[in-house]
């Protein structure tokens, strides 16, 4: 059976009176070219991407894309910022929100013309708007060579060179602890570098850097000491949150224990985004 072919041009209205429409997107291939269109969709999932082909439709045509072909489904238009191509990983997957929130994972499909769906770094699908979509980088190394940026990819982090023999952990702002795998012992000194930006809520201005965001301080983060969203550690399942931020130097660890690693806020369920973070003991 043929696929069928819905596009914003040709309205369907539902019984109950919605209506769909196909959100406009341009694939940027990783040799350049571009490729505008709407974001069609097919059969009984509503699905773009098909048997491994992202598809366009303009004028009651369409074409197929190998998803392999294509390094950035553009949503927004224009030209990215340098702050945004430096949250652009070297390898790996990442979308970037039109509040520069970026959200490393996994492409899993856009449905329905207006829905992405992404799987994050937790392996758990999330579904984003495409209206607050800007960019989803499907290749990275590829994108960055499109728009001709050669800075530092996120894992450098914002307070100087690589870490030698390092670990890199996504902290995930919508997760309470993340475990770094690293067993450390009272009085270790461990080096921190951490890069990215998160939500810790869906009202404009609820970000924060890895510094946290000064406007929001509570009593009742595990932190208080800390600004809201800033990156935090404890040693253990029951070890005291400290401030870990993106200070220049190590810090000293203040129990033995697994390493565990958060955002400092005490709703995490409105949260997106996440923190790449280098952990390294010296």
């Amino acid at each position: 059976m043929g696929r069928r072919f819905i596009s914003a041009a040709a309205l369907v209205a539902c019984a109950a009176g919605y209506v769909l429409a196909a959100e406009r997107a341009t694939f940027i291939l990783t040799n350049g070219e571009r490729k505008s269109g709407e974001l069609v969709f097919h059969g009984g999932k509503a699905a773009n991407f098909i048997d491994g082909n992202l598809n366009l439709g303009e004028g009651g045509k369409e074409q197929s894309f190998a998803i392999e072909q294509v390094a950035v489904i553009d949503v927004a238009g224009g030209t990215p910022s340098t702050a945004e191509l430096g949250r652009v990983p070297s390898s790996g997957q990442v979308v970037v929100m039109r509040d520069g929130n970026a959200v490393p994972g996994k492409f899993v499909n856009i449905v329905r013309g207006d829905t992405l769906l992404w799987e994050n770094a937790s392996g758990q699908e999330q579904q984003y708007a495409l209206r607050d979509v800007a960019r989803v980088y499907l290749n990275p190394q590829a994108a960055r060579t499109v728009f001709n940026y050669h800075g530092p990819a996120p894992v450098v982090g914002t307070t100087g060179a690589n870490l030698q023999g390092g670990r890199t952990i996504v902290v995930n702002a919508n997760r309470n602890w993340t475990d770094t795998g690293i067993n450390v012992n009272a009085g270790d000194k461990v080096a921190f570098q951490a890069s990215g930006e998160i939500a810790i809520g869906r009202s404009p201005g609820q970000t924060a850097t890895a510094d946290g965001n000064p406007n929001f301080r509570n009593a009742s983060y595990p932190d208080p000491s800390v600004p809201g969203g800033a990156l935090i550690g404890r040693i253990g399942a029951r070890g005291k949150p400290f401030g870990i931020g993106t200070q220049a130097g190590p810090l000293p660890m203040p129990e033995s224990g697994r390493l565990f690693l958060g955002v400092n806020d005490n709703e995490i369920g409105d949260n997106s985004g996440a923190f790449t973070v280098v952990v390294a003991k010296q």
